[in-house]
């Protein structure tokens, strides 16, 4: 026997001790690079809440560049103490109670293996990001979102083509269908599978927070046939003039044009189509 002091576990304990706050750093740095660095965060969450997200990703690396520099405090101050330690276990021959030390230690480092999963979901904001909910989410909700009782009476302008919000399409379908009679619209929005092969939906999801709440405005598409499910398109034509239920409101269009566009920033802001 030596008397050497083990080598193992040593790797544990330097996990343990810098584990949580480099966690911290990494989701605060997660949340600035969806926020700060890109428009990532709109895929998730409504635009109105990107203050707060900053707020929290600068809070989050504070605190664990803190822990970092409080753990490398503490470690400098101990290394003269873990030597005399050291020379007291070899001088008195103690080297089942350092056994025993190793034993502990390795405990607290299978935990903290555990915990660093928990990066996983901040590595995966800044490398990996998932795409925004689109008609996998439209296809399974239930009943199309309501639209407010807005004062949908007033005259569309009197163009050849009204651009309109989805919202606005449905809203005017439901409380004032006068409005779109013999006006011929444009809507931007994504593609989901139809009822039968003779139809598909435009759809736009709106938030009332984030995307665990998304609520799906759709409307059903006629004429023409369907693209690609999750596709961006703008389509131009018609109301057809059904009954609309408030309870459900799905108005049905009979459309002449489809035109392939690219997904905007925001999917989840519901906005007239524009042009370029």
């Amino acid at each position: 026997m030596t008397g050497r002091p083990p080598t193992d576990g040593t790797d544990a304990r330097l996990l343990s001790g810098l584990g949580q706050p480099l966690l911290l750093v990494l989701t605060g740095t997660g949340l600035l690079h969806t926020t700060v660095r890109s428009d990532v965060y709109l895929r998730y969450v409504k635009e109105g809440l990107r203050p707060y997200l900053i707020a929290s990703g600068v809070l989050l690396v504070a605190l664990g560049l803190a822990g970092l520099g409080a753990e490398l405090v503490r470690r400098l101050r101990q290394l003269p103490d873990d030597c005399t330690n050291e020379r007291d276990d070899q001088d008195h021959g103690h080297d089942q109670d350092h056994g025993h030390g190793h034993d502990h230690r390795h405990g607290h480092g299978g935990s903290t293996h555990v915990a660093w999963l928990l990066a996983v979901p901040a590595l995966t904001l800044m490398f990996v990001a998932p795409p925004a909910l689109g008609s996998y989410t439209a296809s399974r909700d239930g009943a199309a979102a309501r639209v407010e009782h807005s004062a949908y009476k007033d005259p569309l302008p009197d163009a050849p083509i009204a651009p309109l919000a989805l919202e606005e399409f449905i809203g005017r379908s439901v409380n004032g269908p006068e409005t779109l009679r013999g006006h011929k619209v444009r809507l931007l929005g994504f593609v989901s599978a139809g009822k039968d092969p003779d139809s598909w939906y435009l759809n736009r999801l709106k938030l009332s927070c984030c995307a665990a709440d998304a609520r799906t405005l759709r409307v059903e598409v006629h004429g023409a046939e369907a693209p690609d499910d999750d596709s961006w398109v703008e389509v131009t034509g018609v109301w057809r003039g059904d009954h609309v239920a408030a309870e459900n409101p799905v108005p049905t269009m009979e459309v002449d044009a489809v035109k392939p566009v690219g997904q905007p920033p925001n999917p989840y802001h519901d906005v007239p189509p524009t042009d370029g």
